[in-house]
């Protein structure tokens, strides 16, 4: 194999100096650029064009999966490795529909990231069969039902009329979740919900309060016998 150029990113220098330290030790690897942001990380990937991206899932300016994302908008196939403290069904599958190729967690980094990096490089995606495609078990009940309304479209005022629970409350699931997947926008929360299976797009559902009709597009399709779309 030929030798695995590599961008390393994570806001820790400690733990970016023990990776310089492990790829010193291999022949076949080599670090070509390293920085602490996810979008410094971006610009490094755009102009070095190394072989692997290792990036750690917690950075300021670009987390490493809004990163990865952003790449593969862009068309940019740089296979990606993903460094994360998140033992998380949710956070694997988050990271397998970002388009990163290898997610290790950083208790076992030393032991499993090259042998990592030699399979990405390889071509191989080591989140294929990693992931079960109902990882939403790590969500509470409650936050799986909100996660559902927030896909309908449902602002927090109406899933509180919904569930029978008060904005404040809603608003507070909604912040939990949004934290367990490391996701920063409604949009994208929404865009994680349809993508895991809480939504379906076409699907039109009314609710007549007051005068006001309120339509909603991606209405739930799990069965979960809760609101009014259903």
């Amino acid at each position: 194999m030929s030798l695995i150029r590599l961008v390393i990113a994570d806001d820790h220098a400690i733990f970016r100096q023990g990776l310089r330290s492990l790829v010193a030790m291999a022949d076949d690897c080599e670090i070509v650029g390293e920085c602490s942001r996810g979008d410094e990380a971006l610009e490094l990937i755009r102009q070095l064009r190394p072989t692997v991206a290792v990036l750690d899932i917690s950075m300021p300016g670009l987390d490493g999966l809004s990163a990865v994302a952003a790449l593969r908008r862009e068309g940019d196939l740089t296979p990606v490795v993903i460094l994360t403290t998140h033992d998380d069904p949710l956070m694997l599958e988050r990271a397998k529909c970002s388009g990163a190729n290898g997610y290790v967690n950083k208790e076992f980094a030393f032991e499993q990231l090259l042998l990592s990096l030699r399979k990405v490089a390889d071509g191989t995606v080591l989140l294929e069969e990693s992931a079960p495609a109902t990882s939403s078990t790590a969500l509470t009940d409650r936050e799986r039902e909100v996660i559902r309304l927030v896909a309908c479209g449902m602002s927090s005022r109406l899933i509180g009329e919904t569930l029978g629970i008060s904005n404040k409350t809603v608003d507070n699931h909604r912040t939990n979740i949004m934290g367990k997947l490391h996701i920063h926008t409604t949009a994208e929360l929404v865009r994680y919900a349809v993508k895991l299976g809480f939504g379906v797009r076409g699907r039109v559902c009314h609710r007549e309060k007051g005068g006001d009709v309120y339509a909603y597009h991606a209405c739930l399709s799990t069965g979960s016998e809760v609101g009014p779309c259903l």
